[in-house]
């Protein structure tokens, strides 16, 4: 009796604060029942949810109504991270939410690193985050190692991150991502086996035509004699057509 008189003060010592938010925040924090003895991370793909906690400073035990602005910011230094917000969840847990930055290719920076649509490299062993992306094929300078400064691997990586987008179905088949001599992007498909050469800024009427193709591409190589090796070519950059070169 004596506990549930006490879980009901508290009760209404939070729906006090509710009505008196400039008040009761120092009062609440006071209160032990307010312990955090859970925290739950969440939108950590890239990020392991305990390097999550570390980099936001969270601790077990932090009271929930502590003010999360420190938290968060704390969050979006860490090199990974877009976005953050810490909320809670009463009585005792505290929920961390993040948004990672999008990776659109992995690139050999010393060593083999995801890299964003906009060039910046980041800091993640991709073996331990399992990630399914496209190679980047391009030389890179040893000052590139945190940012990407070549104009044409930019150009590469910034149409890979908008097909990402408008047809994430065709960059999953997407091995490896090259940069054109004039502007233009190619693709390295596993299946069906083709290089795709696309325009920077492809807009949907091509896409369908491409995603045409490939699909005929496909059907053609499997109906053909196996032990035909080769490649085919596909060059989705006119208006009006796409056009597909068969392995000889």
């Amino acid at each position: 009796m004596r506990r549930r008189t006490r879980n009901l003060g508290l009760l209404a010592i939070v729906a006090i604060a509710a009505a008196s938010p400039l008040w009761a925040p120092p009062v609440l924090r006071k209160a032990s029942f307010f312990a955090a003895d859970r925290v739950e991370v969440s939108g950590a793909r890239l990020l392991a949810p305990h390097e999550v906690l570390a980099a936001s400073g969270v601790r077990i035990g932090e009271n929930v109504w502590t003010d999360p602005a420190a938290w968060e910011a704390a969050l979006r230094r860490h090199p990974v991270v877009a976005e953050a917000e810490v909320t809670r969840r009463l009585p005792a847990t505290l929920r961390i939410r993040v948004v990672e930055k999008r990776p659109a290719a992995l690139v050999q920076a010393g060593v083999l690193r995801p890299v964003t649509a906009d060039g910046e490299v980041l800091p993640v062993d991709p073996a331990r985050a399992a990630v399914d992306l496209p190679l980047l094929q391009a030389r890179l300078k040893r000052s590139e190692s945190a940012r990407i400064g070549d104009p044409a691997a930019r150009g590469a990586l910034a149409e890979a991150g908008r097909l990402a987008e408008l047809d994430p179905a065709l960059m999953a088949r997407v091995s490896e991502v090259r940069p054109g001599e004039k502007g233009e992007t190619l693709l390295r498909l596993a299946d069906p086996a083709a290089d795709v050469v696309v325009p920077r800024g492809i807009d949907e009427p091509r896409l369908a035509r491409l995603r045409a193709a490939l699909a005929d591409v496909a059907r053609r190589m499997s109906a053909a004699d196996s032990a035909k090796p080769g490649r085919a070519r596909i060059d989705a950059r006119f208006d009006d057509q796409v056009v597909v070169r068969m392995p000889e």
